[in-house]
């Protein structure tokens, strides 16, 4: 055990004093001779890998570093420089890192619990704005809360734990932010470094600003976009200033937003690289590479701004060898820049003597140190620190939640900062689904779904919906989890929906309401019923619930005075099984859906004799991907079954629509019982990716055969039907958008236009 009290110790009160005294001495040790070398590094978001091809020719040519000083992408090129790595170690790290994660806040959809999964599916339109109960609208401060960036650096730096001062660093370091408040830079010189490192990167809008020690940070480069004035200040003699501006656009370029905005953005970043220009004398190296070729978002070009780096570099080393070093010089500048780097070397994983959360929530400490199911007195790992976070944050109520490890009275400290949604505890979020058979079918919902989160310590909620359209509904339901961790809960709700369906009558039904067998009849159903259910949640993504259902309700023929009255009431119980991808266009995980209740009616049709029946019912979904590279293929299947005695159904079967028997429209076959499976191929035609937003279209068709009953004994292969359709797709961040032609093998044919999410 001695190692980890090595590891627990390493950064104790004796080490740190050790490198106070090599931070002060540092900037001597090479040669006083010679003039201490500053690096000043420019943003340029992408474009900011030319930086590492700098410093692969300055070290190839033994020309030192003293200090850095860098802004944005500049920030995070030099902190990782002053760490001590090497220029291939900083370009392995940034070409192998997935920097659109960074743009990314929300859990994946197989990450989420599943109780948001199946919120989220029904309205896709995720808006996530805050709206109180008293109607106050708020939204978030930025298009992204930085959750994601702040995963991604904290990875690259291996979590390096809080420093008294980045002087402690392998080379000496300053980052550049800017208080939005005020809009003055700030130069950050202590503390957590990846933290630093976002907030000179945070672009004001897209990026949540950072606060640290209260002030409100964001992208240093609207102020000072080559800080040469901060290596300056940190005792740089001569100055190696790396610009990566962009150039103005010409006159005929300025013709849209987009550019004109740009065109402002380019003017404050290059006047403030013109500032610090002037501060630059006679022997400083000024380097500006050529990566016009390339805007600040193209993380795909990074190796072409690389190259672009050495060029330059290249092309002044007449200027740079001035400051070359001997072999023996330079080998000795490097064995202090490792020894600097082994005092404060980051780690994978660090012995944590206490947990502390600071807390900006309404739910105690308690709650999310139980959540987050970490144990102090143990060595941890980053990937358990993070795991912990994702647990948070699969929740969805969680602005961010960053971690860093301090050093308090000889203890590792790891202190959690969770804030909850400043724009919250209610969210609102829409959903839009439109259907088209170009025939004489149209479906359309439109609907709204307001949660308020944190009722309880717990995470206890509220929801609202109500939906317009061809299926009508309005829901309000409570729930409570009775633990931190969510592994029990309790549910309850009321609702009323009214839908719109098409039967084929038996002969018994034709009878009854005087009509021809084999006829259609147009019904509405009107239904106003409540649960309370109790459940467990077994995983994140699955659920077992039992539970008891009543409602009360009308089905009556359209344009027709025929009309069924009924209620009926039981228990049931349910299991979900979800860990898919994506809901529409799924690669990988599995959903298993089924539910079992019993039920006890009463019905009568058209003021007749009233009939009580029980009944039994059930239904069962499955939806299972395969997939490799570009290719995925889907299979699903569906049952279902309810054998009360009502003259129409009071649990329906349905089929038709596209991917549903395609060639049907949506609803047009109804029934007790139903069987199904489908088989949906796709293939990745484009990715469509533009940074923060992706749009990727799909090529494909399906296989389906099924059918549904009213009576038990006609079920069988022969009586269903086959169909099958072609399509074209689009997973779009507001749902699916399918352009499709469907057919069934009895000469049921439509084409659809589909927008948007489920219509029930």
């Amino acid at each position: 055990m001695e190692w980890l009290k090595i590891c627990r110790h390493r950064q104790g009160g004796v080490l740190l004093a050790l490198i106070g005294v090599f931070a002060g001495t540092f900037n001597a040790v090479a040669d006083d001779s010679r003039p201490q070398i500053g690096l000043v590094l420019s943003g340029g978001g992408a474009k900011g890998a030319a930086h590492i091809g700098v410093l692969s020719v300055l070290e190839e040519n033994r020309i030192p570093v003293d200090v850095i000083t860098g802004t944005s992408m500049g920030a995070y090129v030099g902190g990782m420089y002053a760490m001590g790595l090497s220029a291939q170690e900083v370009r392995r790290k940034t070409m192998s890192a997935d920097w659109l994660s960074g743009y990314e806040d929300r859990v994946g959809r197989n990450d989420l619990e599943l109780r948001r999964k199946q919120q989220n599916d029904n309205y896709q339109i995720y808006t996530d704005i805050g709206i109180d109960l008293k109607g106050n609208y708020q939204s978030k401060p930025g298009a992204f809360q930085g959750q994601g960036m702040a995963t991604l650096l904290g990875n690259l730096t291996d979590n390096l734990p809080d420093l008294a001062s980045f002087d402690q660093l392998a080379i000496p370091y300053r980052a550049v932010a800017t208080d939005i408040v005020n809009v003055k830079p700030v130069v950050l010189d202590s503390g957590h470094l990846a933290t630093a490192m976002q907030a000179s990167m945070t672009v004001p809008g897209a990026l949540q600003p950072v606060r640290i020690d209260n002030r409100i940070l964001v992208d240093g480069g609207i102020v000072n976009n080559m800080p040469v004035d901060a290596a300056k200040a940190l005792g740089a003699e001569t100055i190696i200033a790396v610009d990566l501006r962009d150039a103005l656009f010409e006159e005929q370029q300025l013709n849209s937003a987009f550019n004109i905005i740009g065109q402002l953005t380019t003017f404050m970043t290059n006047t403030s690289s013109d500032q610090q220009m002037a501060l630059m004398g006679e022997g400083d190296v000024y380097l500006q590479p050529d990566v016009s070729f390339m805007l600040a978002p193209d993380f795909d070009k990074m190796e072409q701004a690389y190259v672009a780096g050495r060029k330059v570099a290249l092309d002044a080393l007449p200027e740079l060898k001035r400051y070359q070093l001997s072999e023996s010089d330079y080998q000795a500048y490097l064995r202090e820049k490792l020894d600097r780097r082994a005092q404060v070397q980051a780690s994978p994983a660090y012995y944590i003597d206490r947990i502390e959360v600071v807390n900006h929530t309404r739910r105690s400490d308690q709650a999310l140190l139980e959540v987050m199911d970490l144990d102090a007195g143990r060595v941890i790992a980053n990937h358990e620190m993070d795991d912990a976070v994702k647990r948070l944050n699969r929740q969805d109520v969680f602005e961010r939640i960053t971690y860093q490890i301090e050093q308090q009275d000889d203890e590792n400290v790891l202190v959690m900062d969770v804030r909850e949604k400043s724009w919250g505890p209610g969210y609102l979020n829409l959903k839009f689904a439109f259907e088209d058979d170009f025939a004489n079918r149209s479906d359309f919902a439109f609907g709204t779904q307001y949660i308020y989160t944190n009722l309880t310590d717990k995470g206890g909620e509220w929801q609202f919906e109500w939906q317009l359209g061809s299926w009508k509904k309005i829901d309000t339901s409570f729930y409570f989890p009775l633990d931190y961790q969510k592994n029990s809960y309790t549910s309850f709700g009321v609702n009323w929906n009214r839908e719109v369906r098409e039967f084929i009558l038996s002969e018994e039904q034709a009878d009854l309401i005087g009509r021809e067998p084999g006829s259609s009849a147009e019904t509405e159903y009107s239904v106003y019923s409540g649960y309370a259910e109790l459940g467990w949640n077994l995983q994140p993504w699955s659920s077992l619930a039992v539970g008891y259902r009543g409602g009360t309700g009308e089905v009556k023929e359209i344009n027709v005075s025929n009309s069924q009255d009924y209620s009926v009431h039981g228990p049931y119980v349910s299991f979900v099984y979800d860990d898919l991808d994506n809901l529409f266009f799924p690669r990988e995980g599995v959903m298993f859906m089924t539910e079992f209740g019993l039920g006890s009616s009463r019905s009568s049709v058209n003021d007749q004799d009233t009939i009580s029946s029980d009944s039994v019912y059930g239904q069962l979904k499955l939806i299972k991907p395969l997939s490799h590279d570009r290719h995925s293929l889907v299979t699903t299947f569906q049952a279902g079954g309810y054998d009360g005695d009502d003259l129409l159904p009071v649990y329906v079967q349905d089929l038709g629509g596209l991917f549903n028997l395609s060639g049907y429209h949506r609803y047009e076959l109804n029934g007790r019982y139903k069987l199904f499976g489908a088989l949906v191929y796709s293939y990745r035609l484009l990715d469509n990716n533009f940074g923060a937003v992706s749009i990727p279209v799909y090529l494909g068709g399906s296989l389906e055969r099924g059918g549904v009953w009213d009576d038990q004994s006609d079920i069988d292969f022969d009586s269903s039907l086959t169909a099958g359709s072609l399509f074209l797709g689009l997973d779009t961040p507001v749902g699916p958008v399918y352009l499709a032609y469907g057919m069934a093998e009895d000469g049921q044919n439509s084409f659809y236009l589909s927008l948007g999410t489920t219509f029930d």
